[in-house]
């Protein structure tokens, strides 16, 4: 079927209709993975409005995906700002099809509230961002790193960074800071787990089309009197203006690089942060 036939992959943030997790579990079951899913069982003043018109049930539609093309698919419920859950999943995914192959951390914290300027920015918000975006990380490499040493064939580890990883911008301290520290885990992980053929790449998107839930845009479309569909269409228009291949990312971009990265032709690759925005940063 491809050439990830065999391998099993562990994807976080996986339950959106629109975002990345979702279209790197279709990609990576395309190419031949089983793959075990989780995200955060959110409620429904966190959905996108897409999601609540498309009854659209998180991980369990997306599991239903992936094994319409032949592929099998766990699912896993996950708060990630909890230590003991994590462990759980990875346990769980573990026991189930017997290791982990592939690694993709990709869920993130709602974006919205932490921006703000860093002297109005809550400590509550600060840490929730760090918890998520950046904790999580280092557990999750951790755990599925010492069960694929154990299994001594080697791993990938792929996380999802973003262009906030190299370059800030106003009111995004929180965010900013944790995306940061994901290239340097991205960095010694590598090193740590190099002795061991584990892989440790990072992929750092511009912005995306996800549909995924942001307070801010929630909050100005109802300061403005429009849908929160309308304000977003606006947003993504605007944004893609700014990009020199003329559009903002869609997550299949950015799932394509992931499944690049998993693969045995990214064998000699590890430590790296690559971009994938269509031009609007190369560095």
């Amino acid at each position: 079927m491809g050439n990830l036939d065999g391998k099993v992959a562990l994807i976080t943030g996986a339950g959106g209709m629109k975002g990345i997790g979702r279209a790197c579990a279709m990609k990576l079951a395309s190419r031949g993975a089983d793959i075990a899913i989780s995200d955060f069982k959110r409620e429904p003043k966190d959905l996108p409005p897409q999601e609540i018109k498309a009854q659209w049930r998180s991980i369990d539609s997306v599991a239903e995906e992936v094994e319409a093309l032949g592929r099998r698919c766990f699912k896993v419920w996950c708060d990630l700002t909890d230590a003991a859950q994590i462990e759980d999943m990875v346990s769980r995914a573990v026991g189930h099809y017997g290791h982990i192959d592939i690694l993709v951390n990709n869920a993130r914290a709602i974006i919205g509230r932490d921006r703000v300027p860093i002297t109005e920015l809550r400590e509550e918000v600060w840490q929730r961002f760090l918890a998520i975006n950046t904790t999580a990380v280092y557990l999750n490499t951790k755990f599925v790193g010492k069960s694929m040493i154990e299994k001594g064939k080697g791993g990938r580890i792929i996380n999802i960074a973003s262009d906030a990883s190299k370059r800030a911008k106003p009111m995004t301290a929180a965010y900013t800071t944790s995306k940061f520290a994901v290239i340097g885990l991205t960095q010694a992980s590598a090193l740590d787990l190099a002795p061991h053929r584990i892989t440790v790449n990072a992929v750092c998107p511009g912005s995306v089309n996800t549909d995924r839930l942001n307070y801010w845009e929630e909050a100005q479309a109802k300061t403005q009197g429009v849908s929160l569909e309308e304000f977003r269409a606006r947003i993504v228009a605007d944004a893609g203006k700014a990009v020199p291949l003329g559009r903002i990312a869609e997550p299949e971009d950015v799932a394509k690089l992931v499944a690049f990265l998993a693969s045995e032709d990214a064998a000699f690759i590890t430590g790296q942060a690559y971009n994938v925005n269509g031009g609007t940063l190369f560095h």
